[in-house]
Parts: C-alpha cells; sequence; structure tokens
C-alpha cells in the first residue's frame, strides 16, 4: 500500500495540465476510449478523470459518460471544458454507484496514485456488468523526452516524497498478474507510442513543470533557489532535441461474463 497522495496539487494545478499536458496526451486518451469501446449506448466510467480528457474522447464517440475524480480542482476544469458531461467527486476505492453498472471503465495513467490500489481495483470489478472492461493506460519502458534534464535538476534541489507506484505498471506480466489477482479474466496488454516535438525550450520546460507533484516540488524552494533551478533548466534544454516519445501500456481486463 501507498501514501494516500495529497490532493492539493492537482487542485492548485488543473488549469496548467489542461493547457500544457493534455495536448501531448491526447493521442493516448482516444486510444483509451477506443479500447474502452466507446460507442453509442456503451455506459462508461472514467475513473480518475481529471481534466477529463478520456472522457471527452469516450463521449465524442457516442458512449454516455460519468467521470470521478477525489480533486475538486480537477474536476473544475473537466466540467468547465466540457459542462455536458457527468463529472462527479468521488474516490476510486468508494465509489458510488450500484453493482454492474457499467459496461466499461477507463482509467488513464491513475492506477500508480491510488493507495490501495487493490480495493480500488476490486471497485471497479463491482461496477461493472458481467462481461464487461476495464482499460488502463500506464506509462511503458521507451518513452523519452527532453525534460529529464529539468527532473534530474529538481531531485537535485528537492527530493521527491512519497512516489508514485508505476513500477508495477512499466512491466505488463506483473500488472497483469494483479489484474487477474483482484478478479479479472482475459487480461491483455498492448504498447502503443505517441510522439511529438516541443516548439521551444520554454514550451518544454512549461510542459514539465505543469505536472502537479513537480509543481508542488518546485514551490517547496526558496525563491532564490527557485530562480536558480529554472535558470539551470533553461540552459540544459536550449540547443537540446525537443522531441518526445511517450511509451504506453494499455491494459485490457474483462470481468467473468454470466454462467
Amino acid at each position: 500500500m501507498f501514501p494516500l497522495l495529497r490532493q492539493e496539487p492537482y487542485d492548485a494545478h488543473a488549469a496548467a495540465y489542461a493547457e500544457h499536458l493534455d495536448p501531448t496526451l491526447a493521442g493516448a486518451a482516444v486510444r483509451l476510449a477506443e479500447l474502452a469501446g466507446a460507442r453509442r449506448g456503451v455506459r462508461l466510467l472514467d475513473l480518475a478523470t481529471g481534466t477529463g480528457a478520456a472522457a471527452r474522447a469516450a463521449a465524442s464517440l457516442g458512449a454516455f459518460v460519468v467521470g470521478v475524480d477525489r480533486s475538486p480542482g480537477m474536476l473544475g476544469v473537466a466540467r468547465e471544458l466540457s459542462p455536458e458531461i457527468d463529472f462527479r467527486l468521488a474516490d476510486a476505492c468508494t465509489l458510488p454507484f450500484d453493482r454492474d453498472m457499467f459496461d466499461a471503465v477507463a482509467c488513464g495513467l491513475s492506477l500508480s496514485h491510488f493507495a490501495d490500489r487493490e480495493r480500488a481495483l476490486r471497485e471497479v470489478v463491482r461496477v461493472l456488468r458481467a462481461g464487461g472492461r476495464l482499460v488502463a493506460s500506464t506509462w511503458a519502458e521507451g518513452s523519452s523526452f527532453p525534460t529529464r534534464a529539468v527532473g534530474e535538476l529538481l531531485d537535485r534541489y528537492v527530493p521527491a516524497r512519497g512516489p508514485l507506484d508505476e513500477a508495477i505498471w512499466l512491466r505488463p506480466e506483473r500488472g497483469s498478474s494483479e489484474m487477474r489477482r483482484v478478479g479479472f479474466e482475459s487480461v491483455s496488454v498492448s504498447g502503443e507510442s505517441f510522439t511529438g516535438s516541443f516548439a521551444d525550450a520554454e514550451e518544454a520546460l512549461a510542459w514539465s513543470l505543469a505536472w502537479p507533484l513537480t509543481a508542488a516540488r518546485l514551490a517547496r524552494v526558496n525563491a532564490r533557489l527557485r530562480e536558480r533551478l529554472l535558470a539551470e533548466a533553461r540552459e540544459a534544454l536550449v540547443g537540446a532535441d525537443l522531441s518526445w516519445r511517450f511509451a504506453f501500456n494499455f491494459y485490457l481486463a474483462g470481468k467473468r461474463g454470466l454462467p
């Protein structure tokens, strides 16, 4: 079990997330909705919806979508961007829904955020109908982006606290085993990559600092040290290759059907 993530960074930096991160993660959000089978007649839950990117992608394909998150700030941005979608404040470990309510559950880059992943996954099993599916995206081995240098600088000045539980999901065999253990069957994993490039060093830096936990770490240092860190980050990015490649694992897990 991992420490419960503080929601304050997500509340405080939701707008920056939507502005800087969502555009680079859009391809993965669309793919998540497609793999979840989003279409007319499908009831889909977007778990840990954040700013609602995957929920919007699923709704655009015709699905009836409900998005949940425990961050009021993230939900505020999601509602502003898509007032037609039903967004609700809820914790993944205690979902406010009846059994067998959804045909599909999508979860984008959030399996690593749950303090009690087993409880959260069992809640997904509970709210899925027989034969329904969970589709979850996680980071995979093979990503590359120029802002790693920014992260290394930040690690030097401000050690990370309470790491996310990323390791189990990086390796498909470990993640699949975890899903089977809580009751899913027909678990499979597909690896896909998405590519792009930042326009300039400032855009790359803004992207790096838009991640809520990174922004929260930067806020912990005094103004002088912060300016020094940002100056070194800019220097590291100037002249660097600004292209990026994000590698994802897409986990597809089915709930046992009716006998």
